[in-house]
């Protein structure tokens, strides 16, 4: 049976306005650049990506109406998207709009207001925020679909991909992050074409490392966005943040595929390194480097100590960190003090090897031996019924 044919007509024209939303953001952004005159082909070109966001979202809305149903209920079409499934639709004009920064570094010559250059930041985090926002509510008037679920994961994706070319474009992040942008695509297409061809496939279990890669991805990204990060330390970051999360999508692609083996549990070897006593013990190697560097920082302040207040704020993360007490908080917090625009740090070796390491720190986590680690219990949801 035709999908269209079962979709309810309300359903259909809540789609439609939607569609017609998104449109209206994409036009929203030729304006303001065609009033403020700058509207010129290479401008014009260069927010077309936008529009084939538009196009994208509308193939997406439109191609899954018949799953606007609760999740393992699907006889049974809901009539309207419902406020959830709406503030992901807000959140993909967020997306749409973000996109129309992409000309900012054409018009580098141009003089524009100071809030411009914060923008691109701010829109990418009310994206990302809001991320938190619809799953709770659809979860609070239980009107989760597998439309929604579509949704959210298009969304968070294609916000990804978009808020790293705008990083990208502005010199924030190094161009080869752009792989962490496209990697959810051809990871996609290469199960739609198995599918296509009858090829064994796994289905993939939800790992809660991946979902922890992804958010670190999505806050690497709003952060290098803001003119706050020097472009030095956003670029080590890009690195770090960026290796484990492709090492997964290839992990992730190899069991999808059947091309690795996976015990009861869906664990490759790959995993099990993972879990491995090398690997267990880096995190504690890492934390020693913290306080050693610390105590570098301390004995050698030099320039650093005519800014107490940064120096405390170093000397206490450093502590935190390194002993384990909220240590991926206190590692974000180093990660921050050290890479912001305003550090007296500098970009000294030792400043560079003590980010890298707090960087590497906040992936991981503190490890064995932490004194309180509290994260550990909210990222990995433990405790939960």
């Amino acid at each position: 049976m035709d999908q269209q044919a079962i979709v309810p007509l309300r359903l259909r024209h809540e789609i439609w306005l939607a569609v017609a939303f998104l449109s209206a953001m994409w036009i929203l952004t030729v304006f303001c650049y065609w009033s403020a005159h700058w509207l010129g082909l290479s401008v014009f070109l260069a927010l077309v990506p936008g529009l084939a966001l538009v196009f994208y979202f509308q193939a997406q809305l439109v191609g899954h109406a018949g799953a606007n149903h609760r999740l393992g209920a699907a006889e049974s079409l809901l009539p309207t998207l419902g406020s959830a499934n709406w503030i992901t639709l807000l959140r993909m004009g967020g997306v749409v709009g973000l996109a129309g920064f992409l000309p900012l570094p054409i018009l580098h010559g141009q003089q524009w207001p100071a809030l411009l250059s914060w923008m691109p930041g701010l829109v990418y985090l009310g994206v990302a925020l809001a991320d938190l926002l619809d799953g709770f509510i659809a979860r609070k008037q239980d009107q989760e679909t597998e439309l929604g679920k579509h949704l959210d994961i298009e969304a968070d994706a294609a916000g990804l991909l978009t808020a790293s070319l705008v990083a990208i474009a502005l010199g924030r992040l190094p161009a080869i992050y752009l792989l962490v942008g496209l990697a959810y695509y051809p990871f996609i297409l290469g199960i739609w074409l198995r599918r296509r061809r009858a090829r064994p496939l796994i289905a993939l279990r939800s790992r809660p490392y991946a979902r922890i890669m992804a958010g670190f991805q999505m806050g690497l990204v709003a952060v290098a966005l803001l003119p706050v990060v020097n472009p030095y330390y956003s670029n080590i970051a890009a690195w770090i943040f960026m290796t484990p999360l492709l090492i997964g999508f290839l992990r992730d692609w190899l069991v999808v595929s059947c091309r690795v083996e996976t015990d009861a549990d869906q664990q490759c070897l790959l995993d099990r390194w993972g879990r491995s006593a090398i690997m267990k013990s880096a995190p504690l190697l890492l934390r020693l480097a913290v306080i050693a560097a610390g105590i570098e920082a301390l004995a050698n302040g030099g320039l650093w100590l005519s800014h107490p207040a940064w120096q405390l704020a170093h000397g206490v993360s450093c502590l935190l960190a390194g002993v384990g007490v909220m240590g991926r908080s206190a590692a974000l917090g180093l990660v921050l003090l050290l890479g912001s625009n305003h550090s007296p740090f500098g970009t000294g070796i030792l400043p560079t090897m003590l980010f890298g390491a707090a960087a590497t720190l906040a992936l991981t986590g503190t490890g064995a031996w932490s004194a309180l680690a509290l994260e550990e219990n909210i990222l990995y949801r433990r405790g939960r019924k």
